[in-house]
C-alpha cells in the first residue's frame, strides 16, 4: 500500500477464524506498510469467542491506531461484534446503526447452561473492563450489554461514552479525528492527523468468504475424515472412481480451513497414522491388531486436532471426537472386507486356470495343447502325456501353461 494512505479494512460477515485472520493481515499490512491508521468498518451479527479475542489481541498489539466505525446506515456491532468495538484505540458509529447486545449464546443460538454461561459470561465481562478502562469508557455500561444484554444506538453510545465519535461517512470520520488524542492500552497516548488522509480499502475476497463457512473446528475436522475414507476405500477398491473424486474434494476444503484454523500437528500425524495402520492390516497378518491401533490413533489424533479453548463452542470437540470413532469403524469394515475378498478364489488370469482338469490335444512327449476358458494355449506337462488324458494345470510360465496328468481311479 502506499505510504501515508490509511488502511480500511471491511468486517461485514460473521465473525470467525477467516475474519480474525483477515483482520490480523489487515493490521500487518499496515504496520508493514507505513500506514497512518487502520480503520475496521463493523457490520456484523457477532460469532466465536475465540475469533474475537483474537482479533482483540491483535487490535491491542498494533503498532498502528486502530478505528472501529459501525458503519453504513443500518448496520450493528451485535455480540462479539462489540467487543470488536470496544477493543479499538477509538470507537465509531454511523447515523441510524447500533451497538450492543453482547450475552454469551451456544453456536446455534441457543441459551449455555447455566454455569458455563456464567463463566463465559465473566470472561467477556472482564474483557470488557480491561479495554474500556483504559480509555476512559464507563464500563458499567459496557458490560450491561453482556449481564442484561442490552443494545444502545450510535446517539446513546455517544451520551453513554462508550464511542468518541458519531461520524456520516469516512471523510467526516477523518476530519473528526484530526488533532485528536487518543488513549492506547498499554502504549504511550497516540496524536492524530488525518486532515486530507488518503485510504485503500480490504475486503475479504470471494474466496475467504467461502472458506468462511468451512472454517469451523466441528466441519473442518469432519471434512478432513470423510476425506480420509474416501482415498482409503479408493485405494482398497481402484476403479471405484466416486469415493476416490468425494474423498479428494472434502480433503482439500479440510486442509483449506486449516490454513485459518489452530491445527494441531501433532494430531493430524496421529488420525494418518491411524489410516496407515488399517492399510497395513489389509497388507500384512496384524490379526486385528493394525485396526485395533488404527482406531486408538484416530480417536487419540481427533483429540488434539484442535486447540481446546474455554470460549469455543464445546459440543465441537466431540463432534469431531465422535466422527474419528466412526471414521474408525468405517475404516474397519472397509478392512474387513479387503480381507474378504482376498481370501476369494482368483476368477481372472492366471490363478483362475490353476487347478482346472482338461483334456491333452495334440500331445507329443511332455508338450501339449490344451482348450481352457475359451483359448487354445500350449502346456508342458511334468510327465509325457497322450491325447485325450486328463491334465491338471497346476501353474503358468510366461504364456506356457504348466500341467501334470490327473491320477484316476
Amino acid at each position: 500500500m502506499v505510504p501515508g494512505q490509511a488502511l480500511v479494512a471491511d468486517i461485514n460477515t460473521e465473525i470467525h477464524a477467516v475474519s480474525a485472520d483477515f483482520v490480523k493481515r489487515a493490521i500487518r499490512e499496515a504496520e508493514d506498510g507505513g500506514a497512518p491508521l487502520v480503520v475496521l468498518r463493523i457490520n456484523t451479527p457477532g460469532g466465536r469467542l475465540d475469533s474475537t479475542r483474537e482479533m482483540t489481541q491483535a487490535i491491542l498489539s498494533s503498532k498502528v491506531p486502530v478505528v472501529g466505525y459501525v458503519t453504513p446506515p443500518g448496520a450493528q456491532a451485535a455480540s462479539a461484534g462489540f467487543l470488536l468495538l470496544m477493543a479499538c484505540d477509538v470507537a465509531a458509529m454511523a447515523p441510524g446503526t447500533n451497538a450492543g447486545a453482547a450475552s454469551p449464546v451456544g453456536g446455534q443460538g441457543e441459551d449455555l447452561p447455566k454455569t458455563i454461561k456464567t463463566k463465559v459470561s465473566e470472561d467477556v465481562a472482564a474483557l470488557l473492563r480491561s479495554v474500556t478502562a483504559p480509555r476512559g469508557r464507563p464500563t458499567d455500561a459496557a458490560v450491561k450489554t453482556v449481564t442484561d444484554g442490552l443494545s444502545y444506538s450510535e446517539t446513546e453510545s455517544a451520551d453513554k461514552k462508550l464511542i468518541e465519535i458519531v461520524a456520516r461517512d469516512l471523510d467526516d470520520l477523518f476530519r473528526q479525528l484530526d488533532g485528536r488524542t487518543i488513549k492506547r492500552v498499554g502504549k504511550p497516548d497516540a496524536s492524530l492527523k488525518t486532515a486530507g488522509l488518503g485510504h485503500r480499502i480490504r475486503v475479504m475476497t470471494p474466496l475467504q468468504r467461502a472458506l468462511g463457512v468451512v472454517a469451523s473446528p466441528a466441519l473442518a475436522g469432519l471434512l478432513f475424515l470423510i476425506g480420509l475414507v474416501g482415498i482409503y476405500a479408493e485405494m482398497q477398491t481402484p476403479g471405484a472412481i466416486l469415493p476416490g473424486i468425494l474423498g479428494g474434494i472434502c480433503m482439500l476444503l479440510a486442509l483449506f480451513a486449516m490454513s485459518v484454523l489452530p491445527t494441531n500437528g501433532a494430531g493430524m500425524a496421529l488420525i494418518l497414522l491411524g489410516v496407515l495402520f488399517f492399510f497395513l492390516e489389509v497388507k500384512l497378518t496384524g490379526h486385528g491388531l493394525f485396526a485395533l491401533g488404527g482406531g486408538t490413533a484416530m480417536i487419540l489424533g481427533a483429540v488434539l486436532l484442535f486447540a481446546r479453548n474455554e470460549l469455543a463452542p464445546k459440543g465441537e470437540f466431540w463432534f469431531v471426537v465422535a466422527g474419528a470413532a466412526t471414521s474408525a469403524l468405517i475404516l474397519a469394515a472397509l478392512s474387513i472386507k479387503a480381507l474378504s475378498i482376498q481370501g476369494l478364489p482368483d476368477r481372472t488370469g492366471a490363478g483362475a486356470l490353476v487347478g482346472q482338469v482338461v483334456p491333452a490335444l495334440n500331445a507329443l512327449g511332455t508338450h501339449c495343447k490344451i482348450f481352457v476358458d475359451g483359448a487354445l494355449w500350449d502346456a508342458r506337462s511334468s510327465e509325457a502325456v497322450s491325447e485325450g488324458d486328463p491334465l491338471e494345470i497346476v501353474g503358468m510360465e510366461g504364456l506356457l501353461v504348466l500341467v501334470r496328468p490327473k491320477k484316476t481311479t
